[in-house]
């Protein structure tokens, strides 16, 4: 779920001592993980992240922390925005020379990864560093395959509306509380001449966000775990008629004047940009802007809600649920430094850096023990409250997704908001790539 230099992280003024988690020695066994160095030798490693400005002086902050704990050990820093880092990291992870560590998404991000044969298996470092008492299990979970840990989550994202508390006091707006209260509330704003939402489908991820919450709330959690695991035989793969209605809902939220015009050559920077200068009263984007909001003074004067409940007869989903992803970091198989490499990461989740991580970027951590809850900026609590209260988590479904079939619902979703692509002949598109995908893994 994981992004745009625009998003200037909160940074409030508070101590925070970053000191390392030196984690107690574990007895060496036929399971333990190998790659100490030699005595003398000092250890390079290189550090790939999807970042920001503001994310990379937190990310700088950790690794100087790090490195004067660990004095024999380098970690050399390369960030890259958002697509760039996607188109690069592909090309690198299969190299003779990738990244030692790197950021990566949970779901099949990983899982690829995996069956590819690149990550190092973390679960004997998960046993030496006791990150299964330590982090959130469901987050854990979210980056092992087969009972095996490949990646350590360290924040959580979700995704919400933000709205101006002025300007739905000055249009006389309130919280909708169900799906069609929203349409309701966007036809209103257009009414007045302006769009209700910022929206920028430029690089697809934004409008797949939209249908990963339909999905979810319309679909129903059971049919979706058969269908984005392919374990549906062929015949109901992608069949079942409420993937269309899905589809139908964003085309509602489109037809009430929800979306501006051009949504799918507009970027997320643009977006958050009119949102920012109240072009719009509300933008669904995740919790990764709250910083930027904050840094351009909008802190405590803005409200936040999820997408709200259907209650028609047709949904079959649980409609507490939240649309979220844990991010997380891994380790090549190639890594000369394996050692090194995970005790990096075990000082990236610790309690200081966790703490740190909220105080200075908004990210949520996977750390229940993190949440300083006098300290965190009021937004930040609320969420972490809401969090709690969700029954469910509902992934980004480019994430869960097959990465080939992940790319015909991306194109899919912008062709059916331009209008050149039914939500049937979106499905049917999905259903046969997804099709194609079965049949070879079947083979």
């Amino acid at each position: 779920m994981t992004q745009r230099f625009f998003r200037l992280w909160i940074v409030l003024v508070i101590g925070v001592v970053l000191v390392a988690c030196a984690a107690p020695a574990a007895a060496p066994s036929a399971e333990q993980p190998t790659g100490a160095a030699r005595a003398g030798e000092k250890q390079v490693l290189d550090l790939w992240f999807n970042s920001d400005d503001l994310f990379n002086q937190y990310n700088e902050k950790i690794i100087a922390s790090f490195e004067a704990a660990n004095p024999d050990i380098d970690i050399v820093y390369s960030p890259y925005p958002n697509e760039a880092y996607k188109t690069t990291l592909q090309v690198a992870i299969g190299s003779d020379d990738p990244p030692d560590i790197f950021f990566n998404w949970a779901g099949d991000d990983t899982g690829r990864y995996v069956r590819e044969g690149h990550l190092l298996d973390l679960t004997a470092y998960a046993a030496q560093y006791n990150w299964g008492d330590q982090l959130s299990p469901a987050m854990l979970a979210a980056f092992s395959v087969a009972d095996e840990v490949y990646g350590v989550p360290y924040s959580q994202e979700a995704k919400y509306f933000y709205y101006h508390i002025d300007l739905f006091d000055e249009m006389g707006l309130t919280v909708p509380t169900t799906f069609d209260e929203l349409l309701a509330l966007c036809t209103k704003v257009s009414d007045a001449g302006m769009p209700a939402l910022a929206f920028g489908n430029q690089e697809r991820w934004e409008g797949v966000h939209y249908m990963s919450i339909f999905n979810q709330k319309v679909v129903g959690e059971d049919t979706l775990a058969a269908d984005y695991s392919l374990s549906n035989d062929a015949d109901t793969l992608f069949a079942d008629p409420n993937y269309a209605e899905a589809f139908r809902r964003l085309q509602a939220m489109q037809a009430a004047g929800c979306f501006g015009n051009a949504i799918n050559s507009t970027t997320p920077d643009a977006a958050l940009i009119q949102f920012v200068n109240k072009q719009t009263p509300m933008y669904y984007q995740g919790t990764w802007i709250m910083g930027s909001l904050k840094d351009n003074g909008l802190e405590g004067q803005y409200g936040m809600f999820r997408m709200p409940p259907m209650t028609d007869d047709t949904v079959k989903g649980n409609q507490n649920y939240v649309l979220a992803g844990p991010v997380g970091l891994e380790i090549s198989i190639k890594t000369p430094y394996p050692d090194a490499a995970a005790k990096f990461l075990d000082f990236y989740i610790s309690k200081e850096s966790q703490m740190a991580l909220l105080v200075d970027t908004n990210h949520i951590p996977v750390r229940a023990d993190a949440v300083d809850r006098a300290k965190a900026a009021s937004s930040v609590v609320a969420v972490v409250d809401d969090l709690a209260a969700a029954e469910g988590t509902a992934f980004w479904l480019d994430v869960v997704l097959e990465n080939s079939i992940s790319e015909v619902y991306l194109n899919s979703i912008q062709e059916v908001l331009a209008g050149t692509k039914t939500p049937e002949e979106a499905m049917q598109a999905v259903r046969e790539q997804a099709l194609k995908v079965k049949a070879e893994i079947d083979q």
